[in-house]
């Protein structure tokens, strides 16, 4: 993999799982101070539009590294970092696609279960990105 890679990789996936955390965190465990507003923090819709705006830097992530390391590796053998690579890759591709769905849906109810689905699998995202990423990339 070469440097540019892992640099977007780390940025997109970094920014993608740090923005997603934050913002669960504030829509499921705060309470705002206003009682008439949904909002957990002032903050939630901003931190909401970084997580929007980082997750095609993510996607596209997912296809170099897709191309680039995780292809290679499963043809390879190679064992090491095969179950966290592998929690990766099962884990990227249904939090992407409850990620769409979540901007479309519209019932409420498929929106909540939605959006628990996708926090579920984001958060298991992030624990084995944190999990697999090696020292420094090679180039």
């Amino acid at each position: 993999m070469k440097n540019w890679e892992a640099w977007i990789i780390r940025v997109g996936f970094g920014l993608v799982s740090a923005s997603g955390i934050v913002y669960g965190a504030m829509k499921y465990f705060l309470s705002g101070s206003n009682p008439d507003s949904r909002l957990g923090h002032p903050w939630q819709p901003a931190v909401l539009a970084v997580h929007v705006l980082a997750a095609p830097v993510a996607v596209f992530a997912m296809g170099l590294l897709l191309r680039s390391h995780t292809l290679p590796r499963l043809k390879s053998g190679e064992p090491e970092g095969r179950k966290t690579g592998l929690s990766l890759t099962a884990a990227g591709m249904p939090l992407v696609f409850s990620g769409y769905l979540l901007q479309v849906f519209t019932g409420e109810a498929l929106r909540k279960g939605t959006g628990w689905i996708h926090a579920a699998l984001g958060l298991i995202f992030a624990i084995a990105f944190l999990m697999h990423i090696p020292g420094r990339p090679s180039e």
